[in-house]
């Protein structure tokens, strides 16, 4: 199995490269603060939604390998909130964690990419970004022969909503900044 660790073993040199080359671009230690918060939320971003990756292909014993995929918007959603046998916290935890889960891009797009700082371009490279994010689940599975991480459109739709979320919180968080 090719567990998250390994994501946070392979990630540790490439961050001590990144931070020797932004050092020797002089970089403020500001912002070196800022790109290390940033790393490391796409390190876990990708840790929690790639991996664990079940390189051995043992569907057998895989717990994960139980779901179908979903490409038809908001049927998963309801199906989880239809779903009798789960209990209200599980429904809930299921659709709020993909929403929770990228409330933080807001917050670090404006002040790391300048450039992208308009909602309407922002959103697009995040709806990019979280399509790639499950056509990568699908490819893995693919390759692996069984469902190790459901593709789901709804995931897309829940990231989505997490990052408009975030872009009003952040709106929110610089009036609180400007009117002191």
């Amino acid at each position: 199995m090719l567990d998250y660790e390994f994501l946070y073993i392979i990630s540790i040199p490439i961050y001590i490269l990144f931070i020797v080359y932004i050092i020797w671009k002089k970089v403020s230690i500001k912002k070196i603060i800022l790109y290390t918060l940033f790393y490391f939320y796409m390190i876990s971003l990708i840790a929690v939604t790639i991996f664990p990756i079940p390189i051995q292909g043992l569907k057998e014993i895989w717990i994960y390998a139980n779901g179908n995929n979903n490409f038809i918007h908001l049927k998963s959603i309801t199906d989880i909130l239809s779903n009798d046998n789960l209990s209200y916290m599980i429904k809930m935890k299921q659709i709020i964690w993909n929403i929770v889960l990228f409330i933080p891009m807001w917050f670090f797009i404006p002040l790391i990419f300048k450039n992208i700082n308009i909602f309407k371009k922002a959103l697009s490279l995040w709806i990019l970004l979280s399509f790639l994010i499950e056509i990568t689940q699908f490819a893995i599975s693919s390759l692996l022969g069984f469902n190790y991480k459901v593709t789901d459109i709804d995931d897309i739709l829940l990231n989505t909503l997490g990052f408009t979320i975030g872009f009003i919180l952040y709106k929110i968080f610089l009036i609180g900044i400007y009117k002191e």
